[in-house]
């Protein structure tokens, strides 16, 4: 009970803390959105990274290992395989039957391109230091895999608060990826993994293909346009509002559910 109030206390000021001087530093105010928004993104990582430094050195002593420097490759493959597997299994099949097309770029800039691949960069790495670093260490240390990724969920929740406002299978999709980033955390006991997954996921899915998630803050590169069946095509959620997703974030799991119950047997 003792280890458990300690715990909460700690993610409260860790993960809320965090958050709130992330957003009373004074944002950069120039003619560009993007270098706004790469600034803003900045100091969200840079905050992250000090919280967790912070945290480790004086909170923990040391005794945690947030970053795992072995097996980077092998790492980041699998980050890049889950970030991308379930954009490409809907885009694909909506490709195929048409139901996906294209219609011109949105941002002519290369240079705006790198700036917001770059922006999304950082705020993947910031979410994920905050949910999947050091709290889901300190947590692993205490608690069942279940009760873990239940404490992420709800953290990664109230990050997203609108969540359950755009639908069923949009807000289905989003809770079944941050359980497919614990897991894949779980599996590869690296923050390297799920950066890289959310990186990829939010750079294709939303910033390229224009779904939901980023594009309704930042704007997306390619204009796309959804046709078709919603159930199939996803409707004003686009990709993340597709049962397509779901099936394949849901297999996703169950892939990584069985890979987990294979290494505890052994």
């Amino acid at each position: 009970m003792k280890n458990l109030i300690i715990n909460i206390y700690k993610t409260l000021f860790f993960f809320d803390f965090a958050i709130v001087v992330a957003y009373i530093i004074p944002k950069l105010k120039t003619g560009k959105d993007s270098l706004n928004a790469l600034f803003a993104e900045g100091v969200f990582l840079a905050v992250s990274l000090v919280f967790t430094f912070i945290f480790i050195k004086f909170a923990e002593k040391g005794r945690l290992r947030v970053f795992n420097r072995r097996n980077k490759l092998r790492h980041y493959c699998y980050g890049l395989l889950v970030g991308v597997i379930p954009t490409a299994v809907t885009a694909v099949p909506l490709l195929i039957f048409k139901k996906l097309s294209f219609n011109g770029v949105n941002i002519h800039s290369f240079s705006d391109v790198i700036i917001w691949i770059a922006v999304v960069f950082c705020n993947a790495a910031a979410t994920e230091l905050l949910l999947r670093g050091y709290l889901w260490k300190l947590y692993r240390n205490y608690y069942s895999l279940p009760v873990v990724c239940a404490v992420i969920s709800v953290l990664f929740i109230s990050m997203n608060i609108n969540i359950f406002s755009d639908g069923i299978i949009y807000s289905a999709n989003l809770l079944l990826f941050n359980l497919v980033l614990c897991f894949l955390a779980e599996y590869t006991h690296s923050l390297l993994a799920p950066i890289t997954a959310h990186f990829f996921y939010n750079a294709v899915s939303s910033l390229i293909l224009g779904s939901y998630t980023v594009s309704k803050d930042y704007p997306y590169i390619i204009n796309t346009v959804y046709s078709g069946n919603k159930l199939f095509s996803g409707g004003d959620a686009k990709l993340e509002g597709s049962i397509i997703m779901l099936a394949a974030n849901i297999a996703l799991c169950i892939y990584f559910a069985k890979k987990l119950a294979d290494r505890k047997r052994r």
